[in-house]
């Protein structure tokens, strides 16, 4: 596709597209933005970090200024995120791409449990919680959960999304322990560690099939987000999980995606935008609030 036909894809999608509308309004009416989280997806031909400047630029004219880093990440050729964009007082969300070169952009037609957008908060999980019988918490449960939080296995997940070339990182688990306690424990290993959270999302994602529970740690400094993945096991107070989960050649107790994936992602003929191409875009919509 030519640069002109993009342009016209991206003045359409972000000035009077329904996926865009939609994802705006989930954004605008959610009252509680810490506990919740959203994925987009989209089909595009326009280079992703381009396309960071054009979402970024659209909320700072809203008023919405982005406040954190965006990271992109890949899990394969072909298929991306913008991963963790946060516009300053709203939920965080991932914006899945897919290269696509018949689009400059355009709502994905299939996605995640067959939504090109879907979003989870407070009552969503409250709600997933309930099917799972958590175990009291009395004097043995603290004990295991110091020592997990204290492990070997804790401690390495924490360096993995410091590292140059990890662009995100699950830490996994079995357990029966309520999330809000595992929480309680997480976030005072962080504190011990010196790293400085600015919030903790309870969340769900989608692994062979159904969606399994995760704590995503958004963390202010170091600017990072990482999540501890568990599966519910009645048999076990917590432990690693270590066969294979998400990534099938990562079975150490973790899954974290490298850049060498994204660099796979990005091997594509991409548009590519310059600061009057992104502007063009940005005066041709009409901006709501």
């Amino acid at each position: 596709m030519d640069k002109s036909q993009a342009i016209k894809d991206a003045k359409a999608y972000f000035s009077d597209s329904d996926h865009w509308r939609r994802l705006l309004s989930t954004l605008a009416a959610d009252p509680e933005p810490n506990l919740s989280h959203i994925h987009a997806y989209v089909d595009t031909c326009i280079w992703p970090y381009d396309l960071e400047k054009i979402i970024v630029g659209y909320f700072d004219r809203m008023g919405w200024p982005s406040a954190r880093k965006i990271d992109h990440l890949a899990t394969g050729p072909g298929v991306g995120s913008l991963h963790g964009i946060e516009p300053e007082g709203k939920a965080h969300f991932d914006y899945q791409w897919f290269y696509n070169t018949e689009s400059g952009i355009r709502p994905h037609e299939a996605g995640e449990s067959g939504c090109n957008l879907i979003a989870w908060n407070r009552f969503y999980i409250e709600h997933y919680y309930k099917q799972f019988n958590f175990r009291e918490v009395g004097p043995e449960e603290e004990a295991a959960l110091e020592a997990y939080f204290t492990s070997d296995h804790w401690l390495k997940g924490l360096k993995f999304p410091y590292e140059s070339d990890t662009t995100h990182t699950h830490i996994n688990t079995h357990t029966s322990i309520h999330p809000d306690m595992i929480q309680k424990y997480a976030e005072a290993s962080l504190k011990r560690e010196g790293i400085k959270l600015d919030y903790t999302c309870p969340n769900v994602f989608m692994f062979q099939g159904k969606y399994t529970g995760k704590l995503v740690f958004m963390c202010k400094d170091p600017d990072v987000v990482f999540d501890i993945a568990w599966t519910f096991d009645p048999e076990v107070i917590i432990e690693p999980a270590m066969e294979t989960w998400f990534r099938g050649d990562v079975e150490d107790g973790y899954d974290y995606w490298k850049t060498d994936l994204l660099d796979q992602a990005l091997d594509a003929d991409f548009v590519r935008l310059d600061d009057a191409d992104i502007n063009e875009i940005l005066d041709a919509c009409q901006y709501p609030g």
